[in-house]
């Protein structure tokens, strides 16, 4: 019997408050700073080509102002295209309570491991996926087609990335694959670790839409992927669907350090522990967006049947380290 199910009718498990908190602080910063992130990127890209660049609160100004309008839709769409934005956002907001950021241990401890965040995140692009395709439109089906053909070549090397570190901490669970990294400090980055943290840094490139794999800011026809899939929406629609896309994109970030780089990650859940170790994952967040913006700025898009080379190697990197950590394994 559970420690939750021994207690009588109105008390709470001891580590209740704890986990509340975790869940509010945790939702607070992927909530509140996603739009941040998203500017920053922006800002630091326009200054490396020379430009002035958009406000760092451009983001939200976007978000306000498409939530005060109503969506315009497609005669052709159905309820898919409807709701898909509120799955999507949910999906995401979901997966991002399930990795560490702040301290060793996600928020919903024991809700899930790394396969149920990779499945929410397609599921998120699955819903995605379908709502272009349900609005009818032209450039919908052409986004949806190439988004669904580069995560499937994404994936692999997510999967294999993640599991290479889920077999050294001999568990799949995030919190104990973070703890673990703490545990061994500087002594974690070995060689199929670096590999595997290499793939992974590709797959979440492709994943969120930045060069080389797809261009942000382009509304050409010939290479916009993620974009394509946005045109068709409007309103509260789109702004749902872009808010999700950079949480989505400081989920993966978190995701990133949690499992590679979880130094500075708290190890108790006390409020000076837990207040450096949220200091420490901002910081990382703010490096990762600023080597998305320097791949931004300084790289031109790939050709769209290089991609499978790219992500290919990828899963290479992926598998190779996977190799090595079995081979290396006492």
């Amino acid at each position: 019997m559970s420690l939750a199910a021994a207690l009588p009718p109105g008390v709470l498990p001891p580590d209740a408050l704890p986990t509340l908190a975790l869940v509010v602080l945790q939702l607070a910063v992927f909530l509140g700073l996603a739009p941040l992130l998203a500017g920053t990127i922006k800002r630091t890209k326009a200054r490396l080509q020379g430009r002035r660049g958009p406000a760092l609160v451009q983001p939200y100004r976007d978000l306000a102002k498409w939530w005060a309008k109503h969506p315009v839709e497609s005669s052709t769409s159905g309820p898919v295209a409807r709701y898909a934005p509120v799955v999507v956002l949910a999906a995401v907001v979901i997966a991002a309570l399930l990795v560490p950021f702040a301290t060793g241990r996600p928020p919903l401890v024991g809700w899930g491991d790394l396969f149920v965040v990779v499945g929410l995140l397609a599921l998120a692009r699955f819903a995605l996926a379908l709502a272009a395709l349900d609005a009818g439109g032209a450039f919908g089906g052409m986004g949806s087609s190439r988004d669904v053909a580069i995560s499937a070549l994404a994936e692999p090397g997510l999967v294999l990335a993640l599991a290479g570190a889920a077999i050294a901490a001999g568990s799949s669970d995030l919190g104990t694959i973070s703890r673990f990294g703490l545990d061994h400090g500087i002594g974690l980055l070995g060689p199929s670790h670096l590999l595997a943290g290499l793939a992974f840094a590709v797959i979440l490139v492709a994943e969120t839409g930045h060069q080389p794999v797809d261009n942000p800011d382009t509304h050409l026809e010939l290479t916009m992927i993620h974009e394509g899939m946005l045109l068709e929406f409007s309103g509260r629609s789109l702004a749902l669907l872009v808010y999700a896309s950079e949480i989505k994109l400081v989920l993966l970030g978190a995701l990133f350090a949690a499992v590679f780089l979880p130094f500075g990650a708290a190890t108790e859940l006390a409020p000076l522990p837990v207040l450096l170790g949220l200091g420490a994952g901002l910081v990382k967040l703010l490096l990762v967006g600023q080597g998305l913006a320097l791949l931004d700025a300084t790289v031109a898009k790939a050709r769209i049947l290089a991609l499978p080379d790219l992500l290919g190697l990828a899963s290479l990197l992926a598998l190779t380290g996977l190799g090595a950590r079995l081979l290396l394994a006492p």
